[in-house]
C-alpha cells in the first residue's frame, strides 16, 4: 500500500486523474499554476491555490471549512469586472506568510448551495473544482483551452516533514504555520518539572521548537502526582520512576525527536550547562536557586523566564488560600540588591506552603505568553522596562511592574 495521502484519498487522486498539478507541503495542499485574469483587460496570470488537509489515518477527512489562500492578485470576471469582493475574506497586498514557502495574498470564501442553503464541501475534489471553476473559468472564457493546458498532468509532489509523529494540523487551518516557523531554530530549558515546570513541559513539547531539555532531580512521588501535568498510574508514584525520564516517555506519543533529560541539579556555577540553549525556563521552588540561574542567564546573555507562587492558608479562620503567581522575564536585580545570600540564610520564598494545580497552570501559560512575545509570535506591547507579571489569587488582578534593572 502506498504511504502517500494522496494515493489513499479518493477525492485527492481524482484531482490528480483529472490533472491538476497537487502539492503537499505538510499540512498544505496546494493546487498549482492555476490561470486568472488578473486586471479588467483580461491579461492573463497564473497562482497557485492553498487549502489546509487533514489526514489521521492517511486518507484526506472532509475539509474542515470552505475557504482557501490564493497567491497571486486579486481575479477579474471576463466581462472586466472584479472578483475581489466576491470572493475576499482577507487580503495582503504585501503578502502574508503562510509557512512552507508559499506567501498569500488573499483568502477567499465561497460556500457551495443546495436547494438554497449553503453547506459544508464533501471533499477536496468538490472544494477545489468549485473555486476553479469560479476563477480560472473566467479565464478559460477570455482565452479558450487555457484551463485544460495547465492540467499538466504532472505527478504530485509530497514534502510531509515533521518533529511530531502526526503533524499539527491546527496550525496549518489557520494559516499561522508561518509565524510558528519562528521559534523552530529555539533550543529551550525548563528547569524543575514539578507542579508548574510539568504545564510548561506540556505546553513546549507541542510548540516547534528545536530541542526541549528537562531538568529535574526527582523523583515521581503521590504527594505531588495531583498537581503534576498528565495522570501517572499507581504503581509509577513508588520513587522508580524520574520525572523527567516519566514526561519524555509521556510525551513520546507525540514528539518524534527533541526531548532530552538531565537528572542532575543545577545550582552554583551552571553556566557552562546552560551556555547553548536559546531560552531558559526557571521553575524552582528555592528562590536562591532561581536567583543564581537568572543571573548566569543574564552573564550569558540567555532570554530566561522565572515563575513562582506565593500561597499560604489565611483568612479570619484559616479556612482559605491567598497568595499570588508571579512571573520574571529576564529578572535583572537591583543594584543595590545582592544576588548571592550569606551561607546558611534562607530568603523569603517566593513559593509558599502550598501549591495548587490550577495555579500552577496559570504560571506556566503567563510564562509561555511572555516568552512567545518576546520571539515574536505574539504582537508585543509591552513596555520594556516591564519585567514582572504579577497575578493575585485574592483579587485577580494581573499586574505588570518593572522589579529590576531593565535589561
Amino acid at each position: 500500500m502506498s504511504s502517500s495521502p494522496i494515493d489513499r484519498s479518493p477525492d485527492l487522486k481524482a484531482l490528480v486523474e483529472a490533472g491538476y498539478a497537487l502539492e503537499l507541503r505538510g499540512a498544505y495542499l496546494v493546487v498549482k499554476n492555476l490561470p486568472y485574469l488578473k486586471n479588467a483587460e483580461g491579461q492573463l496570470a497564473r497562482a497557485d491555490m492553498v487549502t489546509s488537509v487533514e489526514f489521521p489515518d492517511g486518507r484526506a477527512t472532509p475539509p474542515g471549512d470552505h475557504t482557501v489562500w490564493w497567491t497571486g492578485k486579486p481575479p477579474f470576471r471576463a466581462d472586466g469586472s472584479s472578483m475581489e469582493e466576491y470572493l475576499s475574506c482577507g487580503a495582503w497586498p504585501e503578502g502574508y506568510d503562510l509557512g512552507e514557502g508559499l506567501t498569500a495574498y488573499m483568502r477567499w470564501s465561497r460556500k457551495p448551495v443546495t436547494n438554497g442553503k449553503k453547506r459544508a464541501y464533501v471533499d477536496y475534489e468538490e472544494k477545489v473544482t468549485t473555486y476553479v471553476t469560479e476563477v480560472a473559468g473566467q479565464a478559460d472564457i477570455r482565452h479558450p483551452g487555457v484551463l485544460e493546458a495547465a492540467k499538466t498532468g504532472v505527478a504530485p509532489t509530497i514534502a510531509i516533514d515533521s518533529r511530531f509523529k502526526y503533524i499539527d494540523t491546527n496550525t496549518y487551518r489557520y494559516g499561522l504555520k508561518g509565524i510558528e516557523q519562528r521559534i523552530e531554530d529555539e533550543i529551550v530549558a525548563i528547569v524543575g518539572v514539578g507542579g508548574t515546570g510539568s504545564y510548561l513541559m506540556d505546553i513546549l513539547a507541542k510548540t516547534n521548537v528545536k530541542e526541549l531539555h528537562l531538568f529535574d532531580k526527582d523523583v515521581l512521588k503521590q504527594h505531588n502526582a495531583f498537581r503534576m501535568c498528565g495522570a501517572a498510574r499507581i504503581e509509577e508514584l513508588g520513587g522508580s520512576y524520574s520525572k523527567v525520564d516519566w514526561y519524555r516517555r509521556t510525551y513520546s506519543a507525540i514528539r518524534e525527536e527533541g526531548i532530552h533529560v538531565h537528572t542532575e541539579e543545577l545550582t552554583g556555577d551552571c553556566r557552562d550547562a546552560l551556555a547553548r540553549f536559546t531560552t531558559v525556563f526557571i521553575a524552582v521552588d528555592d528562590l536562591s536557586v532561581r536567583r543564581d540561574l537568572q543571573a548566569a542567564c543574564n552573564e550569558l546573555g540567555i532570554y530566561h523566564v522565572s515563575v513562582g507562587l506565593g500561597v499560604e492558608v489565611e483568612g479570619e479562620s484559616n479556612d482559605q488560600l491567598g497568595g499570588n503567581v508571579k512571573v520574571e522575564t529576564a529578572f535583572r536585580p537591583r543594584q543595590d540588591r545582592p544576588t548571592e545570600f550569606p551561607p546558611g540564610a534562607r530568603p523569603d520564598q517566593a513559593y509558599g506552603i502550598v501549591q495548587t494545580t490550577e495555579l500552577n497552570m496559570l504560571g506556566a501559560a503567563l510564562a509561555v505568553l511572555e516568552w512567545k512575545a518576546r520571539v515574536g509570535i505574539y504582537r508585543n506591547d509591552r513596555e520594556r522596562d516591564m519585567d514582572t507579571v504579577l497575578v493575585s489569587a485574592s483579587t485577580g488582578r494581573l499586574l505588570q511592574t518593572r522589579k529590576g534593572d531593565p535589561a
